[in-house]
């Protein structure tokens, strides 16, 4: 982290001191307590299909519709995307914590193309790449800048196709390194649901 100083003569420099972030370990720990929707992300490219579990995706802008999808360099969806220029965003309901668990590879020997058999019932959007029926929603997207950050990928994703269930189911989340259904609370109509 740069400190700005003021020297002898008035000018300004900086203390070029490289900054020392928390231990790896630590920042994991600290990001369980964090809830985040679960997604699996999907793409094609040619006759190859890849996808993961992933919970580190956000809105960026409504004009443009634009997402940003973080994916770790290390599993072959990040390949996929790179060369296909496309991924789809498909947002988990709490009914579906094994398909979350079969795209984050807990499921034994079930890896690759395999991954999407078994798993829902999916088809290919707009952009010819995996839409997964029965989601809570589904974003097809267009890779239109990749941009690294340490161990993974920020991909800067326009929105061309969203899907949304017929009816709002509540979702998947992740929280504490385990997998829970979010349930809504029932207002108490005796009292109008005041407080």
């Amino acid at each position: 982290m740069a400190t700005a100083m003021t020297t002898t003569d008035g000018a300004v420099a900086c203390d070029e001191t490289p900054y020392v972030g928390v231990d790896a370990s630590l920042f994991r720990s600290g990001m369980r307590r964090l809830a985040a929707s679960c997604t699996v992300i999907a793409s094609r490219s040619g006759d190859s299909r890849a996808g993961l579990t992933a919970t580190a995706i956000c809105s960026l802008s409504a004009e443009p519709a634009r997402l940003l999808v973080c994916v770790n360099r290390s599993v072959r969806a990040h390949a996929v995307i790179s060369e296909s220029g496309l991924l789809s965003v498909n947002v988990l309901t709490g009914y579906q914590e094994d398909i979350a668990k079969r795209f984050a590879g807990m499921v034994i020997n079930v890896v690759g193309d395999d991954r999407f058999h078994g798993a829902g019932t999916w088809r290919d959007g707009k952009l010819d790449i995996p839409i997964l029926e029965g989601s809570l929603v589904s974003f097809g997207c267009r890779v239109i800048e990749e941009i690294p950050g340490g161990s993974h990928t920020v991909f800067l994703c326009d929105v061309i196709e969203v899907c949304c269930a017929k009816e709002e189911t509540p979702p998947l989340v992740y929280f504490g390194g385990k997998f829970s259904g979010l349930h809504q609370a029932e207002s108490d109509n005796s009292n109008g649901g005041a407080v």
